[in-house]
This record gives C-alpha cells, structure tokens and sequence, in this order.
C-alpha cells in the first residue's frame, strides 16, 4: 500500500483542565497495524509468557508475540528503512528491523521496530538472491524491484546486475555471515558511507548493501504459526565510548526468536540495576496502537485505504492481547535515569515507599514504584484497585523545593496543569493549622491520568512522565564526607563521551543529540522562571585562527521541545521557539565556512570585559529577534579542554558536566569595572563510579568558564574562537 496523504500536525486537537487553563493538544497518531486481522476473537492469541513486560523480579520480555494458526500477512508499521537478518535456530525464518524513517506519533521517538519470525521464502530466494519480482510475490519485494529497475533503466536497453540478498544486509554465504559479527550494532548497518577499494575498484563487502526505505502499509510478507515485535524508543544516535552496559542493540539481539533482559545470572549489583533500566527503552506495541484511541488517532489495518478512527475500531484490534487492558507508567528521574534509580525518592528514613496510588485520592495505598523490580509501573484493569474508574491517581516524594516539577510527556493528565507541565501550587502541598495533622508534605499533591476506555473496559496504553522533585546530594571523589548539591545547570550537558554513529566526509559538523527530554528552568525577565522540556546536542568545528592553524571547538547546546512560560504581561507578548535538530552533521555549501552557530532566531554577541584578576576576557551573550524568548543554554569549550573532561569521563558512567561557583552562594556574581556581571565556574565532571553511587570528579586543573547572561557558559579560548558576522557578509576570526 502507498503512503497515505495525512497532515504533518500530529498535535491539533485540544483537550483541556482548570476550565481551559491547560490546554494541550491531543497526539494524532497514524501507523498501520502490523497483522492482518485482529478483529474477531481468536484471530490470534497471546498468553502471559508471551507478552511484553516483567516475567519475573530477574527477567523482562521485550518482545510481544501472538500465535495463530496457519499463515498470516504481515505489514510495514510505518514508513521506514529495511534491514534484513537470518533468525538464530530457524534457517526459513528471518528478522526485519524497520527503522522509522517518519515517525507514526510525533512525541514517541522510536529507534527500531524488530519484525521476529516472518518467512524467508518471501524475501530470499535459496541461490541468495531477492525474491519475486516488479510484478511477483510480496508487496515488499514488488515495491523494492521495482525501485531496483527503475535505478538501473531496466526496460530501456540496460540490464540489472543480480539482486542480492545481502543488498537488504541479509549475509547468505557463510563468508558473508563471517563479516557481519553479532557483537556489531545494528547502527553501523543503518549509518554507513560506501568504501572502495582502490586495486579492484570493487565496493568493500562489508558496505554493499544500499537499505531501502519502505512506504508504511507496505506488505512485508507472512509468518506462519507465530511474529513476535519489539518497539524499541531512541535516545539518539550515537554510542558511548567505553560502554560496560552488556545489553546491545547489536545483530545478536536483533537475530533473536524473541529477548528478554535477563538479570538473574549478573553479580554486580549496579550493572544489574542498569540493565533494569533498558525495559524503559522498550513500550508494548499493544500499548503503542491504544495511543491512536483517543479519537483523533488514524490506525490504517489489512489493504483498506480508509484507516480506523474510532476508539471501539482501533481497540477491537487490541482484543486479543493478554496485555489488552494494561497501563504502564514509566517515570524518568533526575539525570535522565528512572524513578528512585538513585535511591533518593524514598520517603524518609524507615519508610522505604516512594509513591501513593489509587483510583481516586480517597482511596491511595503507599507503595514502592515499578512491578516487580522494574522500572516501570504496570496496571491491569480487574486485578488493580488504581484503575477501576479508568483513572490513575499518584502522589510522588519531594523535598519541596521551589524547582520541583513534573512534565507530562505522554499521557493525559486530568489534575491541574499548565499545558503538561506541573510544578508550584498545582504540586506541592501547603501546611495550614487545621490541617497540619493530615498533610504530609514530603508527597506531592495528588496527580491523576485518564485512562483510554470505552465506557468501563479500559484500553491498553501508556504514559511517559519527566519528575524532578527532589535536590540530589553528590559525594566528592576524593573527599567522601563533602557533599555537594546538582544544581539545575549540572543535569544538562552530557554527551561527553558520546561518539557518532554516522561515518562522516568533507566539511560536514559531527552533531550528537540526547532524545530523552528533561527538565529545566530559565530566567525571565519578570524575575522568575520559565519552564521547559528540552534534549540537547554536542557539535564539533573548527575554526581557522590563521594560515594553516586551526582551533578546534566542541559546543554543548539545549534544543527546546516545548515550554510554559510565566503569564506576565511581557511575555504574553513573546514566542517561545522550537528546535529541530537530529543526530548526524549539518552540512555547508561550497562558499560557508563550516563551524557552529546557533539557529536563527538566535545569534551570539561578543564584548570584552575584565575578570577579577584583571584578565581582558570576551564575553558572549545570546541574542534572539523578533521578541522571541530566550529558551536555550550553550556551553563552550575547546577540543583540547573538553578532552579534559573526556579523559575524566571516560571511566565515569552517565558522565554529565559540572559546574562549581567560584563564589560561595550560587547566586552571587563578579562585577567587573565595566559594570558587566558575571559567573565564574569551574567544570568537572558528576556521574556514576562503578558502585553507582553520584559522584563528583574533580578536575586536576579545572576549566574555568564565564556565564554573563546566564544562557551561554564559555572558555576564554572559545570566545575569541567565535566568528563575526560583517555587513559584508563574510567572516573574520575575532582577535583579541
């Protein structure tokens, strides 16, 4: 099936709370169900041992199957990138792992979605090559021949060479099984520049293979007797040097009948913990497809053009899950890491709880977060009191902090808000005298999200949740009895030791984004704080300081989701701005220099000023047009200093920076003799040692950095790096 035509606004429709106060549009999801059928009873089956979610406390099943009998068709979820692999210990079967080149929900960043049992008779043919043709066999290969011949000319006079099997990355011959190790990530297969071997003029075999992107509907092929799908969420596309996490997304997990994270053999406490932590990388696909039940979700399903709008459509295809009535609850903590990873939501010493739930505020029992050790929160509608009017009701632990806050990233919340996010009086409990004796402040205020239903019968679906609600104490590294405190600013840039998966040419900028939002504040003009929901990205440059010399430069910046901002009457009349950026490079034409700017409408401003040690330093300041709001943060450095804090985070895990004050109180600042004023940190680096416990790094020689606006945080080296735009329009180096 061809793509459909649909709108490129998946967030149109509004719901509200606090009579129109909170308003947030509803997601429109658009996919196709992945199996033909689903809407009679017993079109396929799925017990508990074959559903998403916890087996036990040591093991966790990412892959939903179903079973059936006979043969069923088989369809692409969305549009995507095909990568084709033999499944280990059935030689007629294969795996497909559809990479999202369009993402069916705007908000649900998916990474890989891993097609488990599909027959290899309908793709592979038993000499190696692809089967069928531009008029023969599945709608896959159909689509892909007929995009082979039209590459080649087919039909007018010129002649294809042969369609191999491993031009969908399949490796048919045992030499070619031999180059595809099952220790290699699936990335360097999606993310790869052709190479050529200069004696023969021959492709390199380890990279002759060109994935097609496939339309969504597309009808992949059948599997007989049984399919089994992951749905895997992307954190972006790059890996971390030195990574001792043993789960992969490499080709032994994506040659599997089926996964489970197993922890039951692991002996290192933390390792396990954070191989707990990758089932929050992974969603039910029944789950997924509840999304679309919220009426205005499009589900298109078989070979019908028109898709399924209405909630009793798309749930009727949810029938026959074991998982059909399920909600799962992830929430994402301080440092991007689960709920209490760290320990620090319990609720007090002796009262090891960290939540309260129920269906309603009248009715909330004190519990511990996730099921059965997970990191993750699951309901089932009939065996769980928290949904018996199709609502979940939660209060979580604070220390009551004025920057505690909670954001809704999916899911529908029906307590107060301001457009998803949740923080001040709509969060924190007051004290008062006559009821002092029955509030404790140390839980939120109660939080509740809508179920989807029809009526009574809940529908499978999930909800994504960023909570910062308590300061986290960090130990230093060399003196363990100081305690230090993550300020707003040290959750932010990480990255450090993050590299690139795409293989990079010529002058393009090496870019890495975090896709997992956070939380964080920005000061505005009205004296207090904005709140938004942010990922950020690491882009390398250089900039040439001379003939033949050359500075390099590595720039940390926030690229804002969305944000609430403060109602005063100044910024009633401002625009916060969105940032689209994705991992890979930004590339530059023949007459640009190639080196790092922030996007319009933002721009950077140097002066100079001097310090307290009367050093002559340029200061940088972000600038925005067009009464924009300023919902951005940069960090700059040199390569040669963030090499420093490479060499520090190398044997650090979840590495992020840290900034420390030079001056006693965060608050206070530097005044120079120009009247300008002015931070002054020292960096380090804050992660995980191999204890898990957070711990601050310090630096031998720190890098010290400037902040004069409070938005952008820079190295001396790095400012005087920063080119000038003249109204000649050409670009000259600063020289101080």
């Amino acid at each position: 099936m061809e793509e459909m035509p649909e709108t490129s606004a998946q967030m149109q429709g509004l719901t509200t709370s606090q009579d129109g106060v909170g308003r947030v549009a509803k997601l429109q999801p658009v996919s196709h169900f992945y199996i033909h059928g689903g809407n009679q009873v017993g079109d396929f089956t799925q017990v508990a041992n074959q559903s998403f979610g916890p087996v036990d406390e040591n093991q966790f099943r990412t892959t939903a199957t179903v079973s059936f009998s006979g043969s069923k068709d088989i369809y692409a979820l969305c549009m995507g990138t095909v990568f084709l692999q033999p499944q280990t210990g059935d030689t007629s079967k294969i795996n497909l792992v559809l990479k999202p080149f369009k993402q069916p929900v705007n908000g649900l960043n998916i990474k890989y979605i891993v097609y488990r049992g599909l027959e290899k008779s309908d793709f592979i043919t038993t000499d190696g090559k692809v089967a069928g043709s531009e008029t023969s066999g599945s709608g896959f290969v159909k689509y892909i021949w007929a995009q082979y011949n039209k590459f080649y000319n087919v039909g007018n006079g010129e002649t294809a060479p042969e369609f191999k099997a491993s031009f969908l990355g399949y490796p048919h011959t045992p030499e070619e099984l031999q180059l595809q190790e099952t220790t290699h990530l699936m990335d360097q297969y999606f993310f790869k520049i052709a190479s050529i071997d200069e004696t023969t003029s021959e492709e390199d075999p380890m990279t002759s293979y060109d994935l097609p992107i496939i339309p969504r509907g597309v009808h992949l092929g059948k599997a007989t007797g049984s399919i089994g799908i992951d749905i895997v969420l992307n954190d972006g596309d790059y890996i971390i040097e030195n990574d001792t996490l043993p789960f992969q997304l490499n080709l032994e997990y994506a040659r599997d009948s089926f996964y489970v994270i197993d922890t039951a053999t692991e002996t290192d406490a933390f390792v396990k913990k954070r191989l707990k932590e990758v089932a929050t990388k992974f969603i039910d696909v029944a789950a997924f497809y509840g999304l679309h039940a919220n009426g205005a979700g499009k589900l298109y399903v078989d070979a019908v053009d028109a898709p399924l709008t209405t909630k009793e459509e798309i749930a009727s295809r949810l029938q026959n899950y074991h998982t059909k009535n399920n909600f799962y609850l992830y929430i994402q903590a301080n440092r991007q890491r689960s709920y209490n990873f760290y320990g620090n939501y319990t609720h007090s010493e002796g009262n090891d709880n960290t939540i309260k739930i129920g269906a309603t505020e009248d009715n909330l029992s004190e519990t511990t977060f996730g099921t059965n050790g997970w990191p993750i929160h699951i309901f089932n509608q009939g065996q769980d009191p928290a949904t018996e009017n199709n609502t979940v009701t939660f209060q979580l632990t604070t220390d009551t902090y004025d920057g505690a806050a909670l954001f809704v990233q999916i899911g529908e919340l029906a307590s107060p808000h301001e457009e998803n996010f949740v923080r001040g009086i709509n969060l924190l409990q007051e004290l008062s005298n006559a009821a002092a004796a029955e509030i404790d402040i140390r839980y939120t205020k109660t939080l509740q999200l809508t179920i989807p239903s029809i009526g009574a019968d809940a529908i499978t679906s999930f909800s994504h949740c960023i909570y910062e609600g308590k300061i986290l104490e960090i130990k230093d590294d060399i003196y363990p009895d100081q305690v230090f405190y993550l300020k707003d600013i040290d959750d932010v840039f990480g990255l450090i030791n993050a590299q690139s998966v795409f293989s990079l040419e010529g002058g393009n900028l090496p870019t890495v984004v975090n896709e997992q939002l956070q939380i964080i504040d920005f000061p505005n003009s009205s004296s207090n704080k904005d709140i938004g929901a942010i990922r950020s990205q690491k882009v390398e440059d250089k900039i040439q300081t001379g003939e033949n010399m050359f500075q390099g430069r590595v720039t940390y910046e926030t690229l804002m989701n969305t944000t609430k901002r403060d109602a005063s009457p100044y910024l009633k009349k401002s625009t916060p701005t969105s940032d689209r950026a994705k991992s890979g490079f930004d590339s530059f034409g023949v007459e640009q220099r190639a080196f790092y700017a922030p996007k319009p409408p933002y721009s950077l401003r140097t002066s100079l000023f001097t310090d307290n040690v009367s050093n002559k330093i340029t200061s940088v300041v972000l600038e925005v047009e067009y009464a924009h709001l300023i919902t951005k943060k940069i960090l700059g450095l040199t390569s040669d200093e963030n090499g420093l804090l490479k060499d520090i985070a190398q044997n650090v895990i979840n590495p992020k920076v840290y900034f420390q004050n030079t001056l006693y109180n965060d608050d206070d600042v530097y005044l120079s003799i120009e009247n300008i004023r002015y931070s002054i940190y020292n960096l380090s680096v804050v992660g995980e040692n191999i204890f898990g416990e957070l711990t601050l790094f310090q630096m031998p020689n720190p890098i010290r950095v400037y902040s004069v606006d409070g938005f952008v945080f820079f190295t001396d080296e790095y400012a005087k790096s920063i080119p000038q735009r003249l109204e000649s329009d050409f670009f000259t180096i600063l020289k101080i």
